[in-house]
């Protein structure tokens, strides 16, 4: 899990030009750890990406450009390759900032609320960003997840999605009466991104992906945990998946969430150009759904005090 873990951190990370000296330094913390743990063909990667910035990490460059011929070759003619007495001078350490604040669905917002959100990478990078985090293994995911804040699109916390208090009350209705379509309709809306993810999301055998969209979307963490029991029966049917993934939604910060939705967003929407956002009346008359009140017990999953752990 290490390999994926580095290659999509690093991707997201070259995707900003500048950094603060707390996202720096996070990063460095981290692939410093993975780099003694993965293959050369992952170095090699890592070590091509960062040479396109003007302004990579010293310490992380250093490191590579003393790797083997084949990993230090792209950064070679990298100023911050040559050693001398800046480049070896410790790096300032900044202090941690504090931990974002969970939106919650009690605020008061003005229903109906969506804005356009500002594209944080281009269509071919979401794309490649979303397949790597598809294609990763629950244990891989929640890595990444739990460690996104340090190389987090700049438009988290600025992303458009609905603030309306009813969505979850119509996703939810949606997962209760089995009604995948319709639960992929709603949250392409609410999130703003192209159905076809959204159908993807709701199609996710391992489930996180629903979580970041809770997490998102400021829902509920029972109503989580009752969308997972019946939206997809790969999660629903086993216990031990919704409490991890219930966990994993109080582990990951709503920051981690929202960098995730930003990359959703900026992923080709060919099928939005006519969407509009439904009235909070709107009712699926395709859905047999039960009211949310009818499912009075939902598993309580335990909460965590796990700490990020890369390895």
């Amino acid at each position: 899990m290490r390999p994926t873990l580095l290659r999509v951190l690093t991707d997201l990370y070259v995707q900003r030009l500048a950094h603060t000296p707390d996202e720096e330094r996070r990063y460095t913390e981290l692939a410093l750890r993975l780099l003694d743990a993965v293959d050369v063909p992952t170095r090699v990667a890592v070590a091509t990406r960062l040479a396109r910035l003007p302004s990579p990490p010293p310490r992380v460059v250093r490191y590579l450009a003393r790797d083997l011929p084949e990993v230090a070759a792209s950064l070679r003619p990298h100023p911050l390759s040559r050693p001398s007495a800046a480049a070896d001078a410790p790096a300032p350490v900044a202090p941690l900032h504090p931990a974002p604040t969970p939106v919650a669905p009690g605020i008061p917002a003005k229903a109906h609320t969506i804005t356009e959100t500002p594209g944080v990478v281009g269509s071919s990078a979401a794309s490649d960003l979303n397949e790597r985090f598809f294609a990763a293994n629950a244990h891989e995911r929640r890595l990444i997840l739990l460690n996104f804040d340090i190389v987090v699109p700049p438009a988290a916390g600025r992303i458009g999605v609905s603030r309306d208090p009813s969505v979850g009350q119509r996703l939810e209705a949606a997962a209760l009466g089995r009604n995948r379509e319709g639960f992929a309709q709603q949250l392409a809306l609410a999130l703003r991104i192209a159905r076809a993810q959204a159908q993807r999301i709701a199609r996710d055998d391992l489930g996180e992906t629903v979580a970041v969209a809770a997490k998102a979307l400021g829902l509920r963490r029972d109503m989580l945990c009752r969308i997972l029991m019946f939206i997809n029966p790969a999660v629903g049917h086993s216990v031990e998946r919704i409490y991890a993934l219930a966990a994993l939604y109080d582990e990951m910060s709503t920051t981690a969430a929202e960098g995730m939705v930003a990359i959703w967003q900026a992923l080709p929407r060919s099928d939005l150009a006519g969407a509009k956002y439904q009235p909070a009346s709107w009712d699926d008359t395709r859905s047999r759904a039960r009211p949310a009140t009818s499912i009075q017990h939902a598993p309580a999953a335990p909460r965590t005090s796990e700490q990020r752990n890369a390895s």
